[in-house]
């Protein structure tokens, strides 16, 4: 739920970017000439800060679709510098641009994400370049079979000659639909983005003819991957990247934020060790997250965090330990109850000598608890966390899946 919040929220920005850019739109004719010049060139600024954080951040498809707009821009904007006619550009330039713009964007969200200046980095920043330059080639080319394809009209609309044409028209289409549904289907922020982004591109290429317009929107696609970005660098920091709970970089600074009042639980998964090594690390890993989901759900306004390994914390605000063991052992029985399914694949020897196929099971694992409030003993967050520490070494040693204070 709380990644389909996520998403959610993150919907939620880019239209209100989006509602930005028609209020900007709106009051054009009230700006003074300076405010004017900069919101023509307010793209290359953003395009220049989104560049600078991709590269601080590592974050390599972001930087491809940044690097992609930027050299699109240009060659829409001076292509008359590149020895383009207006014939031309409007007959065979800006109708590629309109096709390859939304292609290139589902191409780079399908990469893996290497870095900007790895092999894997170069190697695509080379190809955008190198398609650029045959783009240049065909449109200098002006062959009347590129005009005819790039130009096909599959029915009759009148809004084909002041606009787009019907090929790019249903590529914006699909590309848009396709990140809605893979947005729903993954709840990832990044797909949710990136359709905001192909909203905004499509809206730029809807007022080319209005430079101002053009810049407003083509700045709102950029400000969309850097909102994207800064997500990314927090998620990256204070979430871990397992399980997608708070990490123990979160919770430090949780523990700042705590009054006079407030419980710390710390959770171990009971003989994890054992089970890793039986059915593997990736079987551990989905057990972890397993785990995780159900400990998010925590009643009695707590908070989970990862706090390392196989250990959990959960953190109470204003509350005492009466307060939370009820919530804390509906949680445990919870745990205990949730049944991952195990898929066995067969051996060799095995497949030789059945016909059998893939075997699944359910597999349990309980949690034991340790709990500790704030005292005259326990005086201070570190202290606390110690104190949940030793309740937790007696769970274990009453035979675990408890709750000790």
């Amino acid at each position: 739920m709380k990644i389909t919040f996520k998403s959610i929220y993150s919907s939620i920005i880019y239209i209100l970017i989006l509602l930005g850019c028609y209020f900007l739109i709106k009051n054009i004719p009230s700006f003074t000439p300076p405010i004017l010049f900069v919101i023509e060139y307010s793209p290359y600024v953003i395009f220049g800060l989104g560049i600078i954080l991709c590269i601080r951040f590592n974050q390599g498809r972001v930087f491809l679709i940044i690097l992609l707009l930027i050299l699109f821009d240009l060659i829409l904007r001076y292509y008359s510098e590149l020895s383009i006619t207006v014939q031309t550009y409007s007959q065979i330039l800006y109708p590629l641009m309109c096709l390859l713009i939304p292609l290139n964007i589902v191409i780079i969200s399908h990469f893996k994400e290497r870095g900007i200046f790895s092999l894997w980095g170069k190697i695509r920043i080379l190809f955008i370049l190198i398609e650029l330059f045959v783009i240049y080639k065909i449109v200098i080319s002006n062959h009347p079979t590129i005009h005819k394809l790039l130009n096909y009209q599959f029915v009759k609309l009148p809004i084909e000659k002041a606009f787009m044409n019907q090929t790019a028209l249903l590529i914006y289409l699909i590309t848009l639909l396709f990140f809605i549904i893979k947005a729903y289907v993954k709840k990832n922020a990044f797909e949710v983005r990136l359709a905001g982004v192909m909203i905004s591109i499509f809206a730029a290429l809807f007022f080319i003819n209005d430079q101002l317009s053009f810049s407003i929107f083509l700045s709102a696609a950029g400000f969309m991957l850097i909102v994207g970005i800064i997500q990314d660098s927090y998620s990256m920091a204070y979430l871990d990247e397992l399980t997608g709970i708070p990490s123990r970089r979160a919770l430090r600074e949780n523990l700042m934020k705590l009054g006079n009042r407030y419980v710390i639980a710390m959770i171990d998964i009971d003989f994890f060790k054992k089970f890793n090594d039986k059915y593997g690390h990736d079987v551990g890993d989905d057990v972890l997250k397993l785990v995780a989901s159900q400990l998010i759900k925590v009643t009695g306004g707590g908070k989970a965090f990862r706090y390392g390994g196989e250990e959990f914390t959960i953190l109470f605000p204003g509350k005492t330990i009466e307060d939370v063991i009820p919530h804390l052992e509906n949680l445990r029985e919870q745990v205990s109850k949730t049944g991952y399914t195990y898929t066995r694949k067969p051996s060799k020897s095995q497949t030789s000598k059945s016909k059998r196929g893939n075997t699944t099971s359910q597999l349990f694992v309980t949690i034991s608890i340790g709990v500790c409030e704030k005292n005259s003993k326990f005086k201070d967050p570190q202290e606390v966390i110690k104190g949940a520490d030793k309740a937790l070494y007696r769970a274990k040693k009453k035979g675990r899946n408890c709750v000790s204070k």
